[in-house]
């Protein structure tokens, strides 16, 4: 009986989905009509036209909960809310906002974003709704002061820029480590480590082995593939550093694979 009604909902919102684009790509002649707000998970969500995808912006209006629903479902079945949480990638904010609204000690968080003009938007978010957690606008990188991260539109795909890669619109990023953010923040043990940094996951295991051994009890990451690094190399690294794989999720239609990662006692 109802299935008349869910085609209807499922065309209107094609449809609206359509008219979105259209607006942000200036097919009709309003001015910036791209909302800069969006409500996902219980926490109101900046994000500024200017730098974000029009078409993203609308799709999360659209369906909200379907943004990154495999790390949320990590983080529910396996953030304990009395640790301290390092988050690496933090985009627009989502993930960091619903991560900080089920600790503890919501202070006990340090979310980090390369991209700078991310920046301000997830700033506003955090004021917005109250958060605790700090927010750090560096890169993770090994062996110099800066890297190189691109910086277009597409943010769900930017990354540090390799040297023989296509050539985009990047901005030199000052470095950090998981280590060093730790040590700023006052967490000694215990760490919660959640991780999207397209493929950069495997360098951090590779460089801050001893570090993620000692100091870390879990491990929640969005996973790439890249030549020889795949989700099962990456799950052999961090066994030999003491974890335990618990789970792992293909994320459709993203390019990786959200994996789940203990501290083997």
């Amino acid at each position: 009986m109802n299935r008349p009604w869910k085609t209807i909902v499922s065309v209107l919102i094609s449809a609206l989905l359509v008219v979105g684009i259209m607006l942000t790509a200036g097919c009709v002649g309003l001015v910036n009509p791209t909302p800069s707000e969006v409500m996902i998970r219980g926490n109101l969500i900046f994000v500024d036209p200017a730098y974000v995808d029009g078409s993203f912006v609308w799709k999360l209006l659209l369906d909200p909960n379907g943004y990154e629903p495999e790390m949320t479902a990590a983080v529910n079945s396996s953030l304990s809310p009395a640790n301290p949480v390092i988050e690496l990638g933090a985009g627009i904010g989502s993930l960091s906002a619903y991560i900080n609204d089920k600790l503890t000690m919501p202070l006990n968080q340090v979310s980090v974003e390369p991209n700078p003009y991310l920046i301000p938007s997830l700033e506003k978010t955090k004021q917005v709704n109250d958060l605790g957690m700090t927010i750090v606008q560096k890169a993770i990188g090994y062996g110099s002061k800066t890297v190189a991260i691109s910086v277009t539109s597409d943010i769900t795909n930017n990354r540090i820029v390799k040297s023989d890669g296509a050539i985009v619109k990047s901005v030199d990023v000052e470095t950090t480590t998981v280590r060093k953010l730790a040590e700023d923040a006052g967490f000694s043990s215990n760490i919660t480590l959640v991780m999207n940094v397209v493929g950069y996951e495997h360098s951090v295991v590779q460089y801050e082995a001893g570090f993620l051994s000692e100091n870390v009890s879990s491990v929640i990451s969005a996973v790439y593939s890249d030549g020889k690094n795949t989700p099962d190399s990456f799950a052999e690294k961090m066994k030999l550093l003491g974890f335990t794989e618990k789970s792992r999720e293909t994320a459709v239609n993203s390019g990786y694979v959200v994996m789940v990662f203990t501290k083997s006692v």
